[in-house]
């Protein structure tokens, strides 16, 4: 009797632990009364990596994809890491471990296939994004080619999207899209977030089609621009670790502390592996 009442005691005792960090890991929305405001830049130093080629001509409808993108001999160039005057994109920077806040405004993550590219959120940027865990990422075909009667309704796309850590990558989803018009709506899962698991997303069909997306547990988050300059407003008071994050270049982070009504600044600097 004794050790089943232990037993029990236990499976009770994990349960609650169980309950108790999924109720500390659930962001509730709340108003925000003098939030503080974070902004910075991000730069990049040393040699910029030139874009990958990827030969048009070894891909489908290589004339159609050809429209963006190109040097104009037949080759897609896929710039994977962009410097502007020294400025660098296509990093996000995020916060984590905000468990209140501004409301969360990010219910599903949009990509389109537009000329034979990922569009990430409406064109927020070509190269990066951010998902929720357990929340929707929607693709959809913009393509057609009414010069081949074979494209004339939809330019075939294979959107297939992985979970990857390092080296190692799992299959989320993988389904063809071969209408313009036509979307793909998944949940997203990711079996690793913890240890720093991203989604990856690539097209079967063209290699040179690809995006990466971290995942955000909250809405303090920012695509950075052209310009490497990002501002994440309505942050309640606190220290907080600040992450930015390059698919390329890897992560960096910086804590930092926020007063009511504050406004902090962050700096980033990466550099070429």
């Amino acid at each position: 009797m004794k050790r089943d009442r232990f037993i029990i005691g236990l499976a009770v005792l994990g349960a609650a632990c169980i309950m108790g960090a999924s109720a500390v890991q659930a962001y509730e929305e709340i108003a925000v009364k003098n939030g503080a405001t974070l902004t910075g830049t991000v730069s990049f130093k040393g040699a910029v990596p030139p874009p990958k080629e990827f030969e048009f001509a070894k891909f489908p409808q290589a004339e159609f994809c050809g429209k963006a993108d190109s040097d104009g001999k037949g080759h897609r160039l896929l710039k994977e890491v962009s410097v502007n005057d020294g400025k660098l994109s296509d990093v996000v920077v995020f916060l984590e471990d905000v468990e209140k806040g501004k409301p969360m405004k990010l219910d599903k993550t949009e990509v389109t296939a537009d000329t034979c590219r990922f569009l990430v959120q409406g064109g927020a940027s070509q190269f990066v994004g951010v998902v929720l865990n357990k929340g929707l990422i929607k693709v959809t075909n913009l393509d057609a080619d009414p010069s081949d009667p074979k494209a004339a309704d939809g330019v075939l796309h294979n959107p297939h999207s992985y979970e990857k850590l390092g080296a190692s990558s799992t299959t989320i989803f993988n389904l063809p899209l071969p209408t313009k018009g036509g979307s793909i709506e998944k949940k997203v899962k990711l079996r690793k977030e913890k240890k720093g698991s991203i989604l990856y997303l690539e097209c079967d069909q063209h290699n040179y089609m690809n995006a990466y997306f971290t995942p955000v547990q909250n809405p303090y988050y920012a695509i950075v621009g052209k310009d490497g300059s990002f501002s994440i407003d309505q942050i309640p008071p606190g220290t907080y670790e600040v992450y930015a994050w390059h698919p390329i270049l890897g992560k960096q982070e910086t804590n930092v502390t926020f007063t009511a009504g504050g406004k902090e600044k962050a700096e980033f600097v990466f550099a070429a592996k």
